[in-house]
């Protein structure tokens, strides 16, 4: 859809995310809206797990731009493109972070529509926040603020909920069965679902059921059991954003105890921190003893964030202004993929030699 750039501001001691249109998608109704849309949400959000937006407006071709924050990571796409599958730990927390954009997000009436890996930045050495769900070009702003193509569905078909794949009754429950999938991905390597065809893949997300995760992997029965209700096919036996962030985060905490730990026996300032176990090292083979037992010991109003507050009411795209005439900027480099699925994916193009 667009080409994100690294920019630095001229006056600011500030970098940015500079994202401008493709020339030619111009030509398709609706996709210069769908961006600045883009920008109207990210600005009425207030989370840490939300890109913060600086600037909207419009080159002189009319091809509109948006300024936001830069943030360093990697997506959870090439994690598991490397590791293939993450510990139940991992995923938990995973789980919690994400459903925790997503309560706030879903409490604006905003729907992201376009959950999967390749948007979800994993940034653990943030202090704001572990991650990051990107890419709000495709989200639905209200009931007024749907802006699909004719004959399109937004969305990716291996990560898209049965209601989405037929246009019909798309809420709020379509984001919790693509992180459904999701987390059903990173505990076995594989989503639950996947064909040679786009048709393919969306009768299986239409009428089969996925293997159950007990018989897939190892993880904890609670957190099998969780996800195999975020992937019903029913939106209403699904379970909301803010069950599954105090789920998960039940869980991370029970586990915790239970997670293989090694001292480093080297001085200076690591000397006795402990490393959790990489995806590469044996994994548990059972779930720890007394996990259903944690969630009645924990406290009340466990897993509730401290959030700032988002706005009461969604708004709708704003009118943008005049295009200022000074618009000329020495040209940034376009910022490179760093692993061979970015480059597959096409998301990301590499126009100018890294530095």
């Amino acid at each position: 859809m667009a080409t994100v750039y690294e920019a630095a501001h001229t006056v600011l001691p500030r970098r940015a995310a500079l994202k401008i249109l493709h020339g030619q998608l111009l030509r398709h109704p609706g996709m210069a809206t769908r961006m600045v849309q883009e920008a109207a949400i990210l600005e009425g959000l207030r989370h840490p797990g939300v890109v913060r937006v600086f600037e909207c407006n419009l080159l002189p071709d009319r091809r509109p731009w948006i300024a936001m924050e830069l943030v360093e990571g990697e997506t959870l796409a090439n994690r598991l493109y490397y590791a293939t599958t993450l510990p139940a730990i991992e995923v938990a927390g995973l789980l919690a972070d994400v459903a925790d954009v997503l309560a706030a997000v879903h409490s604006s009436d905003v729907i992201h529509r376009d959950l999967k890996p390749d948007n979800i930045l994993c940034t653990p050495t943030n202090g704001d926040y572990a991650l990051r769900v990107l890419d709000w070009g495709v989200a639905r702003l209200g009931p007024i603020g749907r802006l699909t193509l004719d004959g399109l569905t937004p969305g990716t078909p291996i990560y898209m909920s049965p209601e989405q794949a037929t246009g019909v009754n798309v809420g709020a429950p379509c984001d919790i069965y693509s992180l459904g999938v999701i987390a059903y991905e990173a505990l076995t390597g594989e989503p639950p679902f996947d064909g040679r065809t786009l048709a393919e893949v969306v009768y299986m997300h239409l009428t089969r059921a996925p293997v159950p995760l007990r018989e897939r992997c190892s993880a904890p029965r609670e957190l099998c059991e969780l996800v195999g209700r975020m992937l019903e096919k029913d939106p209403a036996l699904r379970p909301g954003a803010i069950e599954v962030r105090q789920v998960c985060r039940a869980i991370a905490t029970a586990m915790a105890p239970y997670e293989a730990i090694e001292v480093s026996p080297e001085p200076g300032p690591v000397a006795g921190a402990a490393r959790c176990r990489s995806a590469n090292e044996p994994s548990l083979r059972r779930s720890p003893p007394g996990t259903s037992d944690a969630f009645a010991e924990l406290p009340d109003g466990f897993g509730v964030t401290d959030m700032l507050p988002v706005v009461t009411r969604s708004r709708w795209t704003p009118e943008i202004g005049q295009v200022p005439n000074v618009l000329a900027a020495p040209r940034n480099r376009v910022i490179g993929p760093r692993a061979p699925r970015d480059q597959v994916a096409g998301e990301i193009i590499l126009l100018d030699k890294p530095r």
